[in-house]
């Protein structure tokens, strides 16, 4: 099921030029509804499965392989609560490199973008100084070892390049998660029910209502 093809209509008063009449109207697609996972659903881990986007994968190629259909690419997105695939999807090599160049300048690629703690234990292999935070160049931290019986200070830290922060950040775009099959009759009934309209002085039919009639064209 194509997902703008379900998309409801509006007939919306024409803004164009040449338009001499107020009653005139064109025909748009009611973007201001969109299609969503159930709350209730996100607040169960069962509901969804994890993965891992490989390579140039897009996500109809995703929805093809899972649910059997490409047509089904806008459950991968809303699943993922992702509206713009241009910044919220990993990006392919290509797309990759014109981005570091189009925002980094050739010195600047290789400078340092930040530094951030590694991983310490002491010596009876207790967590001192978890890894992924990031801290100051000249961070330290002491600690109590019960071994030699003196207090120590380290400085566990690494630079990350601003090559390697963005490497980091698209591969985390990697990670997303799936409605699981059994589910999936369950969302498309939910987004044809977003889609429809309930009757009103608007109401043309379940799928099509007329924008309210704002525009006023001067008398000549």
């Amino acid at each position: 099921m194509s997902y703008f093809n379900q998309v409801s209509d509006l007939y919306y008063q024409s803004q164009l030029p040449t338009v001499k009449s107020s009653l005139d109207f064109i025909k748009v697609k009611n973007l201001f509804r969109r299609a969503k996972i159930r709350d209730e659903f996100f607040k169960d881990v069962t509901v969804f499965t994890k993965y891992t986007i490989t390579g140039d994968e897009r996500p109809d190629q995703i929805a093809n392989s899972y649910y059997g259909s490409s047509r089904y690419d806008w459950i991968v997105l809303i699943s993922n609560n992702i509206i713009d695939i241009k910044t919220e999807w990993p990006m392919n090599g290509y797309d990759f490199d014109q981005y570091l160049k189009r925002k980094y300048d050739p010195t600047e690629i290789d400078a340092i973008h930040h530094y951030e703690t590694v991983t310490y234990y002491d010596g009876r292999g207790r967590l001192i100084v978890p890894s992924g935070r990031i801290v100051d160049p000249d961070f330290e931290t002491s600690y109590y070892d019960e071994r030699v019986g003196e207090t120590k200070t380290i400085s566990p830290l690494k630079s990350v390049s601003n090559y390697e922060y963005e490497v980091e950040v698209n591969n985390n775009k990697r990670t997303i998660y799936l409605l699981r099959r059994r589910f999936l009759q369950t969302a498309i009934d939910d987004m044809l029910e977003i889609m429809s309209y309930g009757f009103s002085s608007q109401f043309i039919d379940d799928k099509t209502k007329k924008g309210d009639n704002l525009r006023i064209i001067s008398p000549r």
